[in-house]
This record gives structure tokens, sequence and C-alpha cells, in this order.
């Protein structure tokens, strides 16, 4: 049997979070380490900043406009940033592993999706595509997700949908369109970034949006996290109306 669904997993919030105890300001240590490399040095403020929903290309573009930084020169230091951002996350996940920690649910439902003959698992996420294995390594889930679209492969979260359902036609042979089409996230910006598509969207409250604040976005469904398994597999692959 062909998959008739594309299951696409946002990350952070959704399948796992990050504790700031162990590193409070991922992104700014990086953009400071990188300039004062560059005899640039300067302070970044990312106090105000709110990254929730966002690619990793869009937060470092987003924070250093925010604290002047011209489109040119972050276009310039973004692969020097993005790589040490990656380095730095590497060790801080090597120094401390419960810095990752999963959310309620998550392995027992991966363990029931993958080998179900009718889903297709893959990513969704803002991250880098390395920062994003690194993260879900930590928990041993890299092996659930074979493909995914990542946050280098788009400035904006709205054009990852249309990477990953291209990718997954590589992959299978299978146009996946409107609601074969699953995104599972934990933000409003993961609820409409699929919405161009009219894609089926399970949104879930463990991340910083409460049930009522998500499901004033109008997802398809809403659960509090992933623990009722039975409910979100009718979800993924019940039938909605167009």
């Amino acid at each position: 049997m062909k998959p008739s669904r594309l299951v696409l997993f946002d990350i952070d919030g959704t399948l796992l979070t990050t504790q700031r105890k162990a590193w409070e300001n991922p992104f700014k240590d990086a953009m400071e380490q990188v300039f004062a490399e560059e005899d640039q040095a300067r302070t970044i403020d990312t106090g105000q900043y709110k990254p929730g929903g966002k690619t990793d290309t869009q937060i470092i573009y987003e924070i250093l406009g925010q604290n002047g930084v011209s489109e040119e020169l972050v276009e310039k230091f973004l692969p020097k940033i993005r790589t040490k951002y990656l380095s730095l996350l590497k060790n801080v996940i090597e120094d401390g592993p419960t810095y990752v920690q999963l959310k309620p649910g998550v392995k027992e439902l991966l363990a029931d999706l993958k080998p179900h003959p009718e889903i297709l698992l893959g990513l969704l996420t803002g991250n880098f595509e390395e920062g994003a294995r690194i993260k879900l390594g930590a928990h041993g889930l890299n092996d659930y997700f074979s493909f995914g679209a990542f946050g280098e492969n788009a400035r904006q979260r709205s054009q990852l949908p249309q990477r990953a359902v291209d990718e997954a036609k590589r992959l299978t042979g299978h146009s996946f369109s409107k609601k074969e089409i699953v995104l599972i996230g934990d933000t409003p910006n993961d609820i409409h970034c699929g919405r161009h598509l009219h894609v089926r969207v399970i949104a879930v409250a463990t991340g910083p949006f409460t049930v009522d604040q998500l499901q004033a976005e109008k997802p398809d469904f809403v659960f509090p996290d992933l623990t009722d398994k039975a409910k979100v597999l009718d979800a993924i692959l019940g039938h909605i109306d167009l």
C-alpha cells in the first residue's frame, strides 16, 4: 500500500523543547561571537524577540535587522553564524543531555505512525537541518524521519510545506495534496504556514500557546498534547470535507 497521508511534524514545542536555563540566548551568543571574530564586536539585543514558528534563517535576519544590521551584512555573515550556532548547539547537548526534553507521548505516537502503511512521516521545521538532527538525535528520533523541509530551505515558514510536498513526491511518486497533507505544530505560524495549500492542520498546546489560543486560529484539530494516540491517529487518517 502506498502512503495516502503525508504527516509533517514541527520540532520545537511539538516533538521536544530546549531548556533555556542551559542555554538562554542561542542565536545571540552565535551572532556576537561571529561579529567579534570579524572585528565588528557588538551586543545583540534579543530580549523582546519571539522566535516561535519561524525559520532559523528568518530569525537571524529579523534579530540582526532589529539591531540595525543591514541585509547585505546579514547575508554575508549568515553562513558563519549558522556554523557557529550549530557548533555551540552540539556542545551544549553533549555537555548537558537534559537540554533537550521530549514532549508527552511523542515516542509512543511515532512508534505507531512509522510502520503504518498509509503514512509517510517527514519534518517541517524552521531548524537548520543539522540542528534538527542534533536535537532529535538526543532522544533517538532521527530514524523516524527520512526527509523534511528545513530552515535553510526558505526564509519564510510558508515556503516550507511545498518543499516538503515536492520531496515526498520525489520519494514516493505520489503528489500529495490538500487534506492528504497533515501539519502538526504548536504555534499560530505552524497553523497558517500551510493554509495556502489547504492542508490538514493538527495543533498541540505543548508550546507557548494554550488550547484556546490555538483554537482561535481555526486549525482542523487541537489537542493538549500527543498522548491520546487513538484520537491523533483518527485526526490524521479520518475524512475531512474540503
